[in-house]
């Protein structure tokens, strides 16, 4: 199974880039990235040296007021631009000629900007768990139609997310493909607990209004103590943050092999068909003893 990154790939060699050729230039990209996510990259005409990385989000708001705005500053320092950019939601901004940090961790930190703002709900709830004092359930609705869903106990955390199935065959490989997840249990050690409903919202939702529950799924990942310890819960974090369209990416890639098995077995058959083709009548000449032709009057 592929795990998808966390970071920006693009905003990252566009900094590696910038720091390797020493480039000034008018700079002016708009970046696409999952969960309806977009950036901006543009560079100050006064001083083209001074490069603001700004981005948006339908949930940006969400994830501010539910622990983000704490954490950013802490983050990013001066980089934080208080004065953010017209239409988008938070601006981070560099001079490149006098970088704030070395390179490579300057281009893993400001291509994370997405996965530190998608954090802070995770890292609030976390640490109230950490901290033996649970907070009320957190709901994010982060995309059109979807959410998840943050329970916060004494010993563990319970993530829900509500997933949008737009083909009903989706729906059905996603129930095959985490079934997987609660098969690892019977061989693995302290792993979280998985499980999946169709338009059924599990009982710990109860009472919280929900984005579409007759047609979405839900799935329900537990998480323990050790897996919310400092030295497991950026890792934690990450592939949470991820886990929809980690899920949604092997369904499709689960879908074109099927297809593409598909096409291989009816190219074998074909040829198998083509094999049991009888071949066409033509009459056989028959000589005679002086080798001359027969012909039958």
């Amino acid at each position: 199974m592929i795990l998808l990154d966390c970071y920006n790939k693009i905003i990252r060699d566009y900094i590696f880039d910038k720091i390797r050729n020493n480039t000034r230039e008018l700079d002016d990209y708009v970046l696409a990235d999952f969960d309806g996510v977009e950036f901006h990259i543009t560079a100050d005409p006064n001083n083209k040296a001074i490069v603001n990385f700004s981005i948006r989000s339908k949930a940006s708001q969400h994830f501010l007021s539910q622990g983000a705005q704490e954490d950013l500053p802490r983050l990013y320092g001066p980089m934080l631009n208080r004065n953010t950019e017209a239409n988008y939601d938070i601006t981070l901004t560099v001079n490149f000629d006098a970088l704030p940090e070395e390179g490579e961790a300057l281009a893993l930190k400001i291509s994370n900007l997405k996965r530190h703002l998608f954090a802070g709900p995770f890292n609030k709830a976390f640490k109230s768990v950490t901290d033996k004092k649970p907070t009320g359930i957190l709901a994010v609705p982060y995309r059109q139609g979807e959410a998840f869903y943050l329970k916060p106990e004494s010993d563990k955390c319970t993530v829900i997310f509500e997933i949008s199935f737009n083909v009903a065959d989706d729906a059905i490989l996603s129930g095959v493909f985490l079934n997987e997840f609660q098969d690892a249990r019977k061989s693995m050690k302290n792993v979280p607990v998985v499980t999946f409903n169709l338009r059924e919202a599990p009982l710990e939702l109860a009472g919280i209004p929900l984005q579409n529950p007759n047609n979405n799924g839900f799935v329900s990942i537990v998480v323990f103590e050790q897996h919310l310890a400092q030295r497991n819960l950026v890792k934690t974090i990450n592939l949470l943050i991820t886990f929809r369209n980690y899920l949604h990416y092997h369904i499709k890639c689960s879908k074109a092999y099927m297809h593409n098995r598909m096409r291989a077995k009816v190219a074998s058959w074909l040829q198998i068909l083509n094999r049991a083709r009888p071949e066409p009548f033509k009459p056989r000449e028959k000589k005679k003893m002086s080798g001359r032709t027969f012909v039958r009057k």
